[in-house]
């Protein structure tokens, strides 16, 4: 099957973006760059495509937008403790962004609100744009999240999900408790478990709690 404008276009951008990204010690495989800490600790930088979707589909701005024709770049950190016992296990040879329990969009990184999509064209401003962005915001991003110590340092007061990741005190209780603080990492979970919006999730963070043996959630 022949490969669309769209496909070689992003091909392209992804090509100007390897040395970039290859001077700061990534890997490449397909669209997904890879880049091991010294904590253990896979970053990640994805280029994602805008979905194809079938003719007739409806669009609802700002709910069901038209991404056909687009991209956009995805910024993750790999914890395999996490990994292991908080989603469908660990990565097998290459890590992608859906494996990370921290996620995020380059304009989720920057703080901005809009979700930021670009137009498919290997055109310099593209380009310039999207390096320029990775430079200022991403990196420094991933930096943020280099090793265990900052993940916990970065989240300590935080309870909501960040973007598409996980849960922040579930991903700092692994931590905690697979490196023998146990009892931060039951104290974590103790408010977890407080959690009602999911009626199934104060079960499910009973059950880690057992696996991680950091003792009885209740009293």
């Amino acid at each position: 099957m022949p490969r669309s404008k769209y496909a070689e276009a992003v091909d392209e951008i992804q090509s100007a973006l390897r040395p970039v990204l290859k001077a700061e010690g990534f890997k490449v495989r397909a669209r997904t760059f890879n880049r091991v800490t010294e904590d253990g600790l896979t970053q990640v930088v994805s280029i994602q495509m805008g979905a194809s979707d079938p003719p007739g589909t409806t669009y609802i701005p700002g709910l069901r937008e038209n991404l056909h024709g687009l991209f956009t770049v995805n910024l993750g950190v790999y914890v395999p403790e996490v990994a292991r016992h908080h989603g469908g296990g660990e990565a097998k040879s290459w890590v992608q962004e859906y494996h990370c329990c921290i996620r995020a969009r380059l304009d989720e990184a920057s703080g901005e609100k809009q979700d930021i999509w670009w137009h498919a064209r290997a055109e310099d401003a593209v380009i310039a744009d999207v390096r320029r962005r990775l430079d200022q915001v991403g990196l420094p991003f991933l930096n943020r999240y280099s090793s265990r110590e900052k993940i916990l340092a970065e989240w300590q007061d935080r309870s909501e999900n960040m973007g598409a990741g996980g849960p922040p005190r579930i991903v700092m209780a692994i931590i905690l408790a697979e490196h023998g603080r146990k009892d931060e990492a039951r104290a974590l979970l103790a408010l977890q478990v407080l959690e009602t919006r999911n009626p199934g999730h104060p079960d499910y963070v009973r059950r880690l709690a057992n696996r991680l043996s950091v003792g009885s959630l209740d009293g």
